[in-house]
């Protein structure tokens, strides 16, 4: 196959990151921290550090490993660095404090039984003062907590013993509490004494508005709220129908928040309504879903917004905190936020005032929807520049051509399916192919940026969805299927046949043995972030599936009919299930995933490179195929840009000038994180954090590497 062209506008941008640059030993306080999500509140993921460089970052090597011992989850946050101690989450969700130089436990929390099934991407710190002590706060299931980071246990005159309902201030009662499953897997921000912060919200119905809170960092008491669905009389309600917040939900911020300090402004992107693929009974254009809200800190009151999708059809949340930036236009310095978002695009603007940095045109779309009640709206926001840094559309020029078969069968199917290939086509019961999918483009690693250059690092995803609605009553036609055919259907795409993951999807082959049926069961009721729920499954479906996982007789469950849906919405969608040739390949060209470099100043692409390496692909012959990437990437003054992310478990530093890759290591995991870099002494280290690989008997846990 011949290699496949990259946009490499390659110029002379050594200079601008590494001239003039801070030195790891001059920084003041804390600059060799790494306290926060994003190493800072304006979410850079820069580092200042610079002893490792591009002149000995080949010199890279482990220096200490701290492993999970028993069984847990994936890992999806970043640790934080504080005065030469790291706080990470393990695997099994404890919260520990390791030794900096060496991973050696100093303490460990473990957060209530009840809380530990969600997924969390980070933890946030409070520097104590006034007598309060240094603090870390966290959510895990649905309490917020505060817990003294010197000692490891929680804060007393925080809500009760440490803990908040997290509930609080959300509009669902107790009774609803079992349907309507709250969380957050993303850290806050602490603004003086008020930790912001979002929330995990059902993506399908019933569901909640991911309203924003503000909790006194201090008590824990909620300060103020933000309705991201407006109440009857707000700004925003006559975007929907009457009665939204107590039929719809989402619009909530899972990805993360910046925070301008001086400013007072917290920038909050938010994500799809509830549910993502149908919007008949949510006629409107939905604010605040799908924006970029800037509010008042301190108040919570709405600055200014901007929505980058709308009305969504196509699960299009803004998963990423955005970045802030300072740019260079027309001789001045600008202050700007920048947003990189799963269709590919980069949305730049004023700080202060919403103004777009780069024009941004509304572009007529389809407005024909097949879907009863259905009402697209007629056009979309598409950025004139930056270009987009994913592919837009499954296009002809697109198609695999792995070989020549693959090649017509896709041809094939869509012709003979009439599959839509839209970037903005609304969804239907004959299915839809979508470029960027629900995965991205960027997604919630997000971006870096470096700050003396104005260069922003975004990994992109490249992969096809295929995304076909049903309706609910017609799932109990697969009541006769078997459990394995029910698994292949509606799990295989995530987790594989075997059981051992599929790119998305984790390796649950051990995993299963360990659990029980009625625990297997709540986890396909519920969730499993990132699983979503199949509570709408008729019963008799979930419990086939559940005795194939054990391989166990089928039984029937006395009392319980179980033969329809238990949902009361007219249409659920097929699931997350990448599009792929009859033989198990993805069925658009690679690159399937890339890493991007873009000048924020002029909002051009720089560079675009392969992140990462199918080894089926490789044997075949097909190199630089790109992968799937969960996790993100940071930068640094010495010229590098760390990422693990990618499927294949390889940990990266890649040449800020031109994307050249300069020291990859295996990891025995993979690194669904951010990394973190920190410095104790004259040192710097550099931290990943390792999910857990069940194939190779690795529970999870954090490498640290250096130089000699």
């Amino acid at each position: 196959m011949k290699k496949l062209p990259f946009l490499l506008f390659l110029l002379p941008l050594l200079a601008l990151w590494q001239g003039n640059l801070p030195k790891q030993l001059d920084q003041p306080d804390n600059g060799g921290d790494w306290a926060h999500y994003g190493y800072d509140p304006s979410h850079s993921k820069f580092s200042p550090l610079d002893a490792i460089n591009l002149k000995n970052v080949q010199q890279l090597k482990e220096v200490w490993h701290h492993q999970e011992s028993a069984d847990g989850s994936s890992i999806f946050l970043n640790p934080l660095v504080i005065k030469g101690k790291m706080i990470a989450l393990m695997p099994s969700k404890k919260l520990v404090a390791l030794d900096g130089s060496n991973g050696k436990l100093i303490w460990e929390f473990e957060p209530d039984a009840s809380d530990i099934s969600n997924w969390t991407k980070g933890i946030a710190y409070r520097h104590g003062s006034k007598g309060k002590p240094d603090a870390i706060l966290f959510v895990s299931g649905s309490t917020l907590y505060s817990i003294d980071a010197s000692t490891g246990k929680p804060i007393p005159g925080f809500g009760k013993n440490g803990r908040v309902d997290f509930y609080t201030g959300l509009s669902v009662s107790k009774a609803r509490r079992n349907e309507v499953a709250i969380s957050s897997n993303a850290p806050g921000v602490i603004y003086k004494d008020l930790y912001i912060i979002g929330c995990k919200v059902p993506d399908e119905l019933p569901s909640t508005s991911g309203d924003i809170r503000a909790f006194n960092v201090n008590t824990g008491k909620l300060v103020w709220t933000f309705y991201t669905i407006p109440k009857p009389g707000e700004y925003g309600a006559d975007t929907w129908p009457a009665g939204a917040r107590n039929k719809n939900g989402g619009a909530n911020c899972w990805g993360g928040m910046a925070l301008d300090e001086k400013r007072g402004i917290v920038y909050v992107p938010t994500a799809s309504p509830s549910f993502d693929f149908y919007g008949a009974d949510r006629e409107g254009q939905n604010l605040f879903a799908n924006c970029l809200l800037a509010l008042d800190a301190k108040t919570g009151k709405r600055i200014w917004h901007f929505q980058t999708t709308h009305h969504d059809l196509w699960d299009r949340d803004n998963g990423s905190p955005p970045n802030l930036v300072t740019l260079e236009q027309d001789g001045k310095k600008v202050d700007a936020v920048a947003l990189a978002t799963k269709m590919g695009y980069v949305y730049v603007f004023n700080r202060d005032t919403g103004v777009p940095i780069f024009p941004i045109e509304e572009v007529p779309v389809p407005t024909t929807s097949e879907m009863p009640g259905e009402k697209p709206w007629p056009t979309q926001p598409i950025p004139v520049k930056p270009a987009p840094f994913a592919r837009q559309g499954f296009k002809k020029e697109y198609y695999s051509t792995i070989s020549p078969e693959s090649e017509q069968y896709i041809k094939d199917q869509i012709a003979s399916q009439q599959y839509n290939t839209g970037i903005y086509e609304p969804p239907n019961l004959r299915g839809s192919i979508i470029v960027p999918s629900a995965n991205g483009g960027s997604n919630w690693g997000g971006a870096a940026v470096n700050p003396h250059s104005g260069v922003m690092f975004v990994n992109s995803v490249d992969l096809p969805w295929f995304l076909k609605l049903q309706e609910m009553k017609s799932l109990s036609a697969n009541n006769d299927k078997t459990g394995e055919n029910l698994f292949k259907l509606y799990c295989s795409s995530c987790h594989g046949m075997d059981k051992k993951g599929a790119g998305p999807g984790p390796d649950i082959s051990t995993k299963i043995n360990l659990y029980s049926a009625k625990k297997l069961e709540n986890i396909i009721r519920r969730g499993a972030e990132p699983m979503p729920s199949f509570k709408h499954l008729p019963p008799v479906q979930i419990n086939a599936i559940v005795s194939y996982l054990k391989g166990t007789p089928v039984e029937t469950k006395n009392g319980e009919a179980g033969l329809e849906s238990a949902s009361t919405e007219p249409y659920g969608f097929s699931g997350y299930d990448f599009y792929r040739d009859k033989w198990g390949f993805s069925a658009i060209k690679p690159p399937y995933g890339t890493l991007n470099a873009i000048d924020l100043n002029r909002g051009e692409i720089l560079w675009q490179v392969p992140l990462g390496e199918d080894p089926k692909l490789a044997k075949m012959g097909i190199k630089q195929s790109g992968m799937f990437s969960r996790g993100g990437c940071i930068a640094t003054a010495g010229g590098l840009i760390f990422i693990a992310a990618t499927a294949d478990g390889m940990f990266r530093a890649f040449d800020q000038a031109n994307g050249e890759i300069v020291w990859e290591t295996q990891l025995p995991g993979n690194g669904t994180a951010i990394p973190s870099t920190y410095s104790i002494g004259q040192k710097q280290y550099l931290t990943i954090a390792v999910s857990p690989n069940p194939g190779k008997g690795y529970k999870g846990g954090y490498i640290t590497y250096s130089l000699d």
